[in-house]
């Protein structure tokens, strides 16, 4: 397989391999949308007359992309959504020409076969079916960018109905540009009062800024030290908690520290609800959980210029992620409605192929 993706279609992926491995994409949202795009090129640009091939193109690409950036979730989600949507075409396909030519197996089956004897009509009407085939692909995709360009919008509608009036809120995720959509919605309909984490060390001027913003859209809101979380745990109703990727056991990532509140919320029995889109569910089960955890400056935990402290150190550390595991979560609030944790595994099923779970 490693002869399918042609220098024409590395010229196209090259670039945005080279963002993904400088992390030069600003959030989950615009990795979802530039492979989105890259996909929609790289059909325009393959040359195939099998679906299939066009299939193991992609699966190629998505190899590519996915070790560039290994412990970036949404990539391979991305990919895989599409290698369903085309795998759903092939099945409409075969259902129709069974249905209208039941001397033939199927479209793709003719395709398949190394007939020299196929006569010139058929593959002028081969080729016209393939041309439909891509046409079909790429709007399937344009349907995605479309679903990942309005995730908060489905989010938003659901906010007003899970807030209550003179309610205290925390999250522990400044960084997440949906939950502030959904807090910032939900003000239009209900006044309450927010509490956010500092996030130290990684995400305190994000959540300064965060902060800044919902005070301007007349939001009472607090910053908490993450020391406190645990002594105002008592007077949260609810912990609304950003996710950077959703996983089919209901377990999902988080930003560092997320972990910690979320066991706090248990302790005092608040509900813990997770925001996400669709388009960071995947198909994975996290098998090797520190794999998947990123580990950023440690310099930001223990300065270097305590260097008299750190030789008294073995190992200074400072996870960009925590692993969430699904009985800390209540609810996740996605962009097609909410579900409980045990309900993920089946909008994987709706959504994604098994057999490329596997994309190598």
């Amino acid at each position: 397989m490693t002869n399918v993706v042609t220098p024409e279609i590395l010229t196209l992926i090259d670039p945005v391999v080279s963002q993904l491995k400088r992390h030069q994409f600003d959030g989950a949202k615009d990795i979802a949308l530039a492979i989105s795009h890259l996909l929609m090129r790289v059909i325009s640009a393959a040359r195939w007359t099998n679906p299939y091939d066009l299939i193991s193109v992609i699966r190629q690409v998505g190899v590519i992309l996915i070790k560039a950036q290994p412990r970036e979730i949404i990539t391979g989600n991305i990919v895989r959504r599409v290698l369903a949507l085309i795998r759903d075409e092939i099945e409409t396909e075969d259902a129709e020409n069974s249905t209208n030519t039941p001397m033939m197996n199927s479209m793709f089956s003719l395709l398949s076969t190394n007939n020299n004897h196929t006569d010139n009509k058929e593959q002028i009407q081969l080729k016209k079916q393939s041309s439909d085939l891509r046409s079909i692909i790429i709007q399937g995709i344009r349907d995605l960018i479309d679903e990942i360009s309005n995730i908060n919008e489905g989010i938003e509608t659901m906010s007003a109905d899970l807030i209550h009036d003179n309610e205290i809120l925390l999250t522990p995720t400044p960084t997440s540009e949906t939950v502030l959509q959904f807090l910032i919605k939900a003000r239009a309909k209900r006044k309450f009062t927010v509490l956010v984490t500092e996030n130290y060390p990684n995400d305190i001027q994000q959540a300064h800024k965060f902060v800044k913003t919902l005070a301007d859209h007349k939001i009472e809101t607090i910053l908490i030290p993450d020391t406190t979380t645990f002594a105002v745990m008592s007077r949260v109703g609810k912990v609304i908690v950003g996710s950077n990727a959703v996983f089919a056991n209901g377990g999902c990532m988080s930003a560092s520290g997320v972990s910690n509140v979320v066991e706090c919320a248990k302790e005092h029995k608040t509900p813990v609800f997770a925001v996400a889109g669709l388009y960071k569910i995947s198909p994975l089960y996290p098998f090797n959980r520190d794999d998947l955890i990123e580990v950023g400056n440690s310099g930001k935990v223990l300065n270097y210029d305590d260097f008299k402290l750190i030789d008294n150190v073995e190992v200074v550390t400072n996870p960009l992620d925590d692993y969430v595991p699904p009985e800390h979560i209540d609810i996740y609030i996605t962009n097609i409605g909410g579900f409980s944790p045990s309900f993920i595994y089946r909008i994987v099923l709706d959504n994604y192929d098994s057999e490329d779970n596997k994309l190598d």
